[in-house]
């Protein structure tokens, strides 16, 4: 699957990820050309020291993870550390706790000041949409909102289990995510479970990211 390391992201925010395991996350990275590594805020600088700025692969980390329902200040806050950190992508956890309340008003309102914050320092932002837990019209009207608010990259879910539901890829809703969001807006995806075919079929429909949160080796 060489031809797809340029497309892959390995993604390490479970809560008992460790050192360990997060260095050899960046071996793999390193020697076999994927696109980026994800990691908790808390780590950011850490692995930023380790790459230093000429690696190709990008450092994103997440923000108001896994719920997205802090306060907007807080938020700022976060983003500021992460991008002094040396974080070179931010992926901020849409707040569905206000999207389902009478305050979802103010969801434009707070993603166009964080995308503003990190285009300001000239990096790249991802909204996360836990898309299992919204209903077709709520999907298709947060993407419009992510979209319209200028996210470079829209993503399907945090992977993080919510209530009830466990995040298990599905191929059909993949692709039905990719083919709901605007094409000048790129897509990420969490692809744990799915298939080397199925990843072909996912990159050749214009997905531009595929988060993997195990080794591949």
């Amino acid at each position: 699957m060489n031809h797809l390391f340029p497309y892959i992201e390995r993604t390490l925010l479970h809560p008992g990820v460790t050192i360990g395991e997060q260095y050899e996350a960046l071996d793999e990275v390193t020697q076999l050309g994927m696109a980026g590594l994800t990691v908790a805020p808390f780590w950011v600088k850490k692995f930023r020291r380790e790459m230093g700025d000429t690696h190709p692969a990008t450092l994103s980390t997440v923000i108001g993870f896994p719920f997205g329902y802090q306060r907007t200040e807080a938020k700022q806050t976060e983003i500021e550390w992460a991008l002094k950190d040396g974080a070179s992508e931010i992926e901020v956890v849409l707040n569905t706790s206000a999207l389902f309340s009478s305050t979802s008003v103010w969801l434009k309102i707070e993603l166009a000041k964080l995308v503003a914050l990190v285009h300001a320092q000239e990096k790249f932002f991802t909204v996360i949409l836990e898309s299992g837990l919204l209903d077709q019209d709520q999907l298709l009207k947060m993407i419009r909102l992510a979209a319209d608010t200028g996210a470079d990259f829209i993503k399907n879910s945090t992977g993080f289990p919510v209530g009830q539901n466990v995040y298990r890829y599905t191929h059909e809703s993949a692709l039905a995510f990719r083919l709901a969001v605007p094409k000048s807006v790129g897509v990420k995806l969490i692809v744990d479970g799915a298939t080397e075919q199925q990843m072909e079929e996912l990159v050749a429909a214009g997905v531009d990211r595929l988060a993997i949160g195990h080794q591949l080796k």
